[in-house]
């Protein structure tokens, strides 16, 4: 496709990094701006992401919406919904249907026990049960944050109407836009009808049309800008063979399309960019602290090692924690209220860094990812100093777009244990 170039490819780009951060923008949440910028480039952006993605794109007067699949259905946040909630929320939709221009809690509580009880297949939605109420909230407000609903008073009275509600005293009233609800659900079929997740994500409208050579440029971009970072061991062997033999056009791509730096090495590809694909460290509590601090350590244990083997085994794994916690007990009395030891601190730290998808659990130690390396410290600046060519472990193996010869990613050793 045509590079993009000059000012208007300038707000191209800011409107393609705005929809991939958040692939529903309403003008009245303060983003009059881009959409007025995507009304002005529809054609250009709608192309792009057809050609790239593989993702439809919609622009209205007063929204934009991108029908995103993702291209790595194994990953999710840490915050993400439970399948209970996800359940909630398609209700919510489902019941707003009926629903006038303004609606409560309650009304909203009982019309989805209704239907609950007339599918057989759906669990039973029960408000007397706190869990319930509390999780129905949590997708009120989601509902909130995408302007689906909109606190008809101040927002924080609703929230104080809302936790009213988990009490089991009080409600919480929302105007209702119909239109923005019609356009929540990025599937071409009523999750209703679907025989499963499965389903519903290759139901995007284009991936039954579409060459199969295509059908991976599309998988493999999805995944180079929805995941922090894309390892080729993880891909399919088809989108690993595809990425390596098409490497220029794919990073020239994100490039342009995104205005990002992208990195490629032996063990795989990112895009470094904080706003899109970078997870933030925590930075909250003791606990994300020792997680930092124990981040570098690992690191250094597996840079130092002789046969830079990427597992730790559980004895030595103990031994790092406690020399953590020995360092963390200069400044900190407890984590997560209890003593700063070797086998708290792993406990406290190991979500965290599981979360961030920085090591795996595996039998008898963990394996460590290489995007571990940007939370080392090499100069002394703070574990997260930012230097180029720095991001990932195989230092003096960078792959460059323009390189002829792409390796084929080496096979884990003898002892590394999978």
């Amino acid at each position: 496709m045509t590079r993009w170039s000059g000012a208007a490819g300038a707000e191209r780009v800011h409107v393609v990094r705005a929809l991939l951060a958040r692939p529903l923008l309403h003008r009245r949440a303060t983003h009059a701006y881009t959409v007025e910028l995507a009304r002005a480039h529809q054609a250009e952006l709608q192309a792009w992401f057809e050609h790239h993605l593989g993702w439809q794109l919609r622009v209205e007067r007063d929204r934009v919406r991108l029908f995103k699949v993702p291209g790595n259905v194994r990953r999710q946040g840490s915050d993400a919904p439970t399948a209970r909630q996800c359940a909630l929320f398609c209700l919510i939709l489902a019941v707003l249907e009926d629903c006038g221009t303004q609606t409560v809690i309650s009304e909203l509580a009982q019309k989805i026990e209704v239907v609950s009880r007339t599918h057989p297949n759906l669990r039973r939605f029960d408000a007397t049960v706190g869990r319930e109420r509390r999780d129905l909230v949590l997708m009120l407000r989601l509902m909130c944050r995408q302007r689906v609903l909109v606190p008809t008073l101040d927002t924080v009275v609703t929230q104080e109407d809302e936790q009213d509600y988990i009490r089991g005293v009080g409600d919480a009233l929302y105007d209702v836009d119909h239109r923005t609800a019609a356009l929540m659900l990025g599937i071409s079929i009523s999750p209703s009808l679907a025989a499963g997740p499965q389903e519903l994500l290759m139901a995007s409208g284009v991936d039954g049309m579409i060459s199969e050579n295509r059908a991976l440029h599309h998988a493999v971009m999805r995944r180079l800008v929805d995941d922090p970072v894309v390892y080729f061991d993880d891909l399919p062997t088809d989108q690993r063979e595809y990425f390596l033999a098409h490497m220029q056009e794919l990073v020239q791509a994100l490039r342009a399309g995104l205005g990002v730096r992208v990195e490629v090495r032996a063990e795989g590809a990112a895009i470094v960019d904080e706003e899109l694909t970078d997870l933030e460290f925590p930075k909250t509590s003791a606990a994300s602290f020792a997680a930092l601090v124990m981040a570098e350590r690992l690191f250094r244990e597996v840079a130092d090692a002789p046969d830079r083997t990427d597992w730790i085994g559980a004895t030595r794994l103990l031994e790092l924690s406690s020399e953590v916690a020995a360092r963390l007990s200069k400044a900190m009395t407890a984590i997560n209220q209890k003593p700063v030891d070797g086998e708290h601190t792993w406990q406290a730290v190991a979500p965290i860094l599981i979360g961030l998808e920085l090591i795996i659990t595996v039998p008898g130690g963990i394996l460590v990812r290489p995007a571990l390396a940007r939370y080392r410290d090499p100069s002394g600046r703070g574990p997260r100093a930012e230097e180029a060519g720095l991001m990932l472990f195989g230092i003096d193996d960078l792959l460059t777009p323009s390189s002829t010869d792409h390796p084929t990613p080496e096979e884990p050793s003898d002892d590394t244990l999978s």
